[in-house]
């Protein structure tokens, strides 16, 4: 990289030499190039270094023109590639020789500098106006401003462009002058993209040094329809059409673009407009779709897509998924169904990740192959999808699983158990292990017994099934797991059931060998198939049965004992069960204060003081006509039936008649 240069006019000596030419120097071409720079007229030379020669550290300027015996050395800064001389120290279109030496040793041949015609001008300006053409195809025209410096110089101008992220410019076959100005034209340009462009210039009249390159100006075309249009999920499915979107690949990487959608179908056309990218949902009546960009020139055609299912028998047929090998893909493989497609389209996206993480790929109607570009990893399910597509829809095939390199399963399905079936024989079910954690392609399970005492028995059985009856269990603990395995081997056991079998519970006939083994397995596979597990029903129902029939009969004989207590029956039992006043036939008028009436606790009487004497006039007492009316006692039936009347026991009498003294 070249070093800025600095300033060398305190630097610069004047000598005399003998002879008018420069020492001997090698032969061929040098790397030094010396041009006079901007309005101040200095001079500028710039080297590149050659082979192992390195950089000079002396550079010598020797007068042609004005002072042939004269010569002007400068010093160079160590690893310096520039350096500008001042002009001050340089004489008005002068004619030079220039050369570097390293220790006295000359490193290039001498170069001749025209000072009045070796100029280097400054860069042009390009300015932001852009003008685009408004049919195809596409065209830009870029207005720019040529250098100040020289002037009343005619300079002749280059022009690059590139798109964006690529790394190489493109020269515009025509240079332009400076005298007439005419703009840059870029043609065939693509929409919905982003360019860069700049320039340089140099004396027409000599080809010097070229100019610094100017700031480069980025401009944008209109944006476009999206090119390439599809569907994530199967929309010949009833579950898929409901969670179905529809996805397309942006118009460029360098422009931000929001889209107009279009959906037409069995209801009236729905418009949304200023979708981002790059998805929408799919109304469940739409039939059929376009997609545009919303500021996109009125000539760009609109993408469009079907979404008709059509019948099952145009669909591909046999999709296979399989590693390529010695590469990264996936290769996918297929026969045609009925008809002639336009294309097919293959799809695919890993497992359990969002919708519109789709890849897409087309291909011609005679290809029936695809080999899916990208990173694969191995043990990781990806599913693919092959569709057909017409005229006049699409017809999915069904879509495959497929893995760049199976591995053992990391965990083993779940189980649980069902009724017997039939009573006696005890019935098992678990689930499917998840495909992230089953990492390829299920070859099988394996059903495994062991009791507390006996060996382990294991059985393998299909990868279709997943129920099986146990008829040659017997009483006992037992415990039960299930494995599953791909091509790659087997997986750990999943949850383990414990069976607990009551004494006296025997296997049916005929699937007992003369073994004393309590937990033989010998596993009959059922019809029925389960996604899901029913309520358990395994032996603790029975002690809970057990537990509730003992609660009951104890109920039952606590409630016998009272009947006969009551009853008179067990008299040796009674005083022991129940209160003695029970068993009186009149109960103790003491243990029951109900018939008594309130008594209020009088304060204790006055001591006897002496009193002033108060002559008291007898009067006879007047005759009360009626009695007093006594109010009526509240009792309940109980005591009025056992207890005493108040008559009877003295607690009522006749009125006394209270006298003055």
């Amino acid at each position: 990289m070249k070093q800025k240069g600095i300033k060398s006019s305190e630097k610069v000596k004047l000598q005399k030499r003998g002879s008018d030419s420069p020492p001997p120097s090698p032969d061929g071409p040098g790397p030094l190039q010396c041009y006079q720079v901007g309005p101040s007229g200095d001079l500028s030379c710039s080297w590149e270094p050659v082979g192992d020669v390195g950089h000079p550290t002396v550079l010598h300027l020797q007068s042609q023109k004005y002072h042939p015996n004269r010569t002007q050395t400068v010093a160079v800064p160590e690893g310096q590639s520039q350096v500008t001389v001042s002009r001050k120290h340089l004489t008005r279109s002068d004619q030079l020789l220039v050369w570097g030496t390293q220790a006295g040793r000359p490193l290039w041949p001498p170069v001749f500098v025209d000072l009045e015609t070796q100029m280097r001008p400054d860069a042009p300006d390009l300015l932001p106006e852009v003008d685009l053409s408004e049919d195809e195809p596409l065209e830009a025209a870029v207005q720019w401003v040529p250098p100040v410096w020289p002037p009343n110089e005619v300079l002749t101008c280059q022009f690059y462009y590139r798109r964006c992220q690529e790394a190489a410019w493109t020269l515009l076959e025509q240079e332009l002058k400076s005298v007439p100005l005419s703009p840059v034209e870029i043609p065939d340009l693509d929409l919905a993209a982003a360019y860069r462009v700049r320039g340089r210039c140099r004396l027409a009249r000599e080809r010097g040094p070229w100019s610094a390159w100017s700031r480069a100006l980025t401009f944008r075309t209109p944006p476009s329809a999206p090119g390439d249009v599809w569907v994530s999920g199967n929309l010949c499915e009833a579950a898929g059409r409901r969670e179905a979107l529809l996805v397309w690949k942006p118009v460029g990487p360098c422009v931000q673009v929001s889209y107009r959608v279009w959906f037409w179908g069995t209801e009236k056309p729905l418009a949304q407009e200023g979708i981002p990218c790059c998805q929408s949902s799919i109304p469940t009546w739409a039939q059929r779709a376009e997609v545009s960009a919303v500021t996109a020139p009125g000539w760009v055609p609109r993408a469009n897509l079907s979404f008709v299912c059509l019948a099952p028998d145009l669909a591909p047929r046999d999709v296979q998924v399989s590693s390529s090998p010695g590469s990264l893909a996936l290769l996918v493989t297929w026969h045609p169904g009925d008809g002639q497609p336009w294309e097919y389209v293959v799809a695919w996206a890993e497992d359990e990740k969002p919708l519109d993480n789709v890849t897409w790929m087309r291909r011609p109607p005679g290809n029936l192959s695809a080999l899916l570009p990208g990173n694969f990893t191995g043990g990781v399910p990806y599913q693919v999808m092959v569709t057909a597509v017409f005229p006049g829809g699409l017809a999915p095939a069904p879509s495959v699983w497929g893995f760049k390199q199976e591995l053992a399963p990391t965990a083993g399905p779940a189980l649980w158990r069902l009724q017997d079936d039939p009573p006696g024989t005890p019935a098992v079910a678990w689930g499917e292990v998840p495909r992230r954690q089953l990492r390829g392609r299920l070859s099988h399970y394996t059903v495994c017994a062991q009791s507390r005492l006996g060996p382990l028995d294991c059985v393998n059985v299909s990868s279709s099934t997943q129920t099986i009856t146990l008829p040659d269990l017997r009483s006992g603990p037992c415990k039960l797991w299930v494995t599953a395995s791909t091509t790659a081997g087997q997986g750990p056991p999943g949850p383990s059931l414990q069976l607990h079998l009551p004494a006296g519970y025997l296997p049916l006939p005929g699937h007992v060998d003369s073994s004393e083994r309590c937990c033989a397995l010998t596993c009959t596979p059922s019809i029925a198939s389960f996604t899901s597990p029913p309520k358990p029903t395994d032996n603790t129902l029975n002690l809970r049965f057990l537990s509730g029939v003992l609660c009951l009969w104890g109920l039952l004989l606590l409630g016998s004992c009272l009947g006969l207590a009551t009853a008179g029956r067990c008299h040796h039992i009674q005083h022991k069960m129940l209160p003695h006043w029970i068993l009186e036939k009149v109960p103790d008028p003491a243990n029951s204060h109900s018939g008594q009436p309130h008594i209020q606790e009088l304060p204790p009487p006055q001591p006897l003081v002496d009193l002033p004497t108060v002559e008291v006039e007898e009067v006879e007492p007047e005759v009360v006509g009626e009695p007093l009316q006594v109010p009526a006692l509240l009792h309940s039936g109980y005591e009025k039936h056992f207890m005493p009347t108040p008559e009877e026991l003295g607690l009522l009498g006749p009125p006394v008649p209270h006298v003055l003294a």
